[in-house]
């Protein structure tokens, strides 16, 4: 694996868990902070395809499970699989359009949200009883769809370098500012 590809996906996603966990918490809108790791993990998809952005979901979710106090391998498992669907839309070629991406990464965080609610509670999570859902879902939602422009600037820089040495799908991200 090229040491700069795997530098810039180990960057990005120390970034966004940082802004995360760190910043997003004060940031609230409506009471609510934006989920950006899941956002992260379907741009990954979006512009990576199906393989990475399976992977990078799976890998980032894990690393998230770590600072939650929900059962581990529930983010894993949601961002994976929001990975891989986003990478399935990718084949579409709907991440060369700003706004579709703002669109798919807005609905897809709503429904991993749902679907990790849903899960959770089959697990015996029972604070997720506790909280608002439907608020924070759509909420959430409509802050990653903001955000989805850099989300996907960043899916994109994160990708530029193919692990195989050749050059990534730089020339798709025009649209982005690349």
């Amino acid at each position: 694996m090229n040491g700069g590809w795997a530098l810039r996906v180990v960057s990005v996603a120390v970034l966004v868990l940082v802004v995360h966990l760190g910043i997003a918490p004060d940031l609230r809108f409506a009471g609510v902070a934006a989920e950006l790791p899941i956002g992260l993990a379907l741009a990954a998809g979006l512009t990576g395809g199906v393989e990475r952005g399976a992977i990078f979901g799976f890998v980032f979710g894990f690393v998230v499970d770590l600072f939650l106090f929900t059962p581990i391998g529930l983010s894993a498992l949601i961002f994976g699989v929001g990975g891989w669907i986003a990478g399935h839309v990718f084949m579409d070629r709907l991440e060369e359009s700003p706004l579709l991406s703002a669109v798919a990464i807005g609905a897809g965080t709503a429904i991993g949200l749902l679907a990790f609610v849903v899960l959770g509670l089959a697990l015996g999570e029972a604070s997720l009883r506790e909280a608002p859902i439907g608020r924070i879902i759509v909420i959430s939602s409509f802050i990653n769809a903001i955000v989805a422009f850099a989300l996907m600037w960043l899916a994109h820089w994160m990708w530029a370098v193919d692990p195989l040495g050749g050059r990534g799908r730089l020339g798709a991200g025009r649209n982005f500012g690349l």
